[in-house]
This record gives C-alpha cells, sequence and structure tokens, in this order.
C-alpha cells in the first residue's frame, strides 16, 4: 500500500498481508508469497515502526484485488495517516466506512490532561477526532480502536480500555473462529 501511494514516512515495502486460500488468487503483480516466518517479520517490523495493524475480513479486496472466495481471506493492514485506504473510504462511501467496526469491548477515551495539541488528531486515519473547549473529543461512532492516538499523545491522555474484564477470552474465541474458517498457521 505504502508503494503505491508513494509513502514518505514509512518504507515502501510495508503492504497488507492476506491470509486464507482465496490469497492464492491474488494477481502476482500486486503482491508476492510469502513464508509464515517472512509475513511474522514483516508483522513484528510494521509494529516496531508504529504502524497500526487492522485485521479483519474486508469485502473491498474482492473487487481491489479480484479475489474469490473473499469469505476465505483475512486481511492485516498496516495503515498509517498518509497512505491508507481509509483515506479514500468517506469519499467513495458512508455505507462502506460503516462495514468497519472496533473489536466489542474496545474503549478509546480521553481520560483528562488534554491540551489540545492536535497530534492525536492528525494520525486518526478516520478522522474520528474532532477538539472542543481545546479538549480532543472522540467520535465513537467512526473510532475504529486503533488505538494510534494513544500511542501518539504526548500528555497520555487517552486510554484504550476494555470493558469487559474477559476482554481477552473474548479475543481468544474470536481468534477460534477465525481459524475456523482459515488457517493462520
Amino acid at each position: 500500500m505504502p508503494d503505491s501511494s508513494k509513502c514518505k514516512q514509512y518504507p515502501i515495502d510495508i503492504g497488507c498481508l492476506f491470509l486464507g486460500e482465496a490469497a492464492r488468487g491474488i494477481n502476482p503483480a500486486l503482491g508476492r508469497t510469502v513464508t509464515v516466518e517472512e509475513a511474522r517479520a514483516l508483522q513484528r517490523r510494521s509494529e516496531g515502526l508504529g504502524l497500526i495493524n487492522l485485521v479483519g475480513k474486508n469485502r473491498l479486496v474482492k473487487v481491489w484485488l479480484g479475489v474469490d472466495p473473499v469469505e476465505r481471506l483475512l486481511t492485516i493492514c498496516h495503515c498509517c495517516e498518509c497512505c491508507c485506504l481509509w483515506k479514500l473510504l468517506p469519499v467513495v462511501s458512508d455505507s462502506i466506512v460503516n462495514l468497519v467496526h472496533k473489536l466489542e469491548g474496545v474503549e478509546v477515551a480521553v481520560a483528562g490532561g488534554c491540551k489540545g495539541c492536535g497530534k492525536c488528531g492528525r494520525v486518526c486515519f478516520v478522522q474520528a477526532i474532532s477538539y472542543r473547549d481545546g479538549e480532543a473529543v472522540i467520535d465513537e461512532k467512526m473510532c475504529r480502536g486503533c488505538g494510534r492516538c494513544v500511542l501518539h499523545c504526548p500528555e497520555e491522555a487517552i486510554e484504550l480500555r476494555f470493558k469487559d474484564s474477559d476482554y481477552f477470552q473474548k479475543c481468544l474465541t474470536l481468534i477460534e473462529k477465525v481459524e475456523a474458517v482459515l488457517d493462520v498457521t
């Protein structure tokens, strides 16, 4: 993705990962097959650079990459604030944007101490942050719960919270659901 957008902030060889049998149908001009070890290394590298990983089933790839069956594809995007496909989606259609939700139980909130510096708003790729009375306000409807704003807040005024005490058990259940559809090893 960064290569196609001429990204100046991150290495151009970091893009999205696609897992599952449908990934075999991706045009070789748009990507390449990697080993499990290479995928893990890319994942660690992207996290080390501060890129946010969005994991999900993205039906847009059926159109974008021409793959089928799209149900047998899992996408791991490494989003940056300048190149992410999300920058284009609000222009394309609100109905498409509304198909992606943050994980159940995740909450991003301004906890206090915000000085309204604007750093969180500049890194929010879905434009879910506005400012009122000199303080950041997070639009729950737009927020995808990626945590990018949390990482970039110099005042540590934004928190990523888990509403349920059994949140991590729910994550394990989610992983089991994904593994039932895709081979993720």
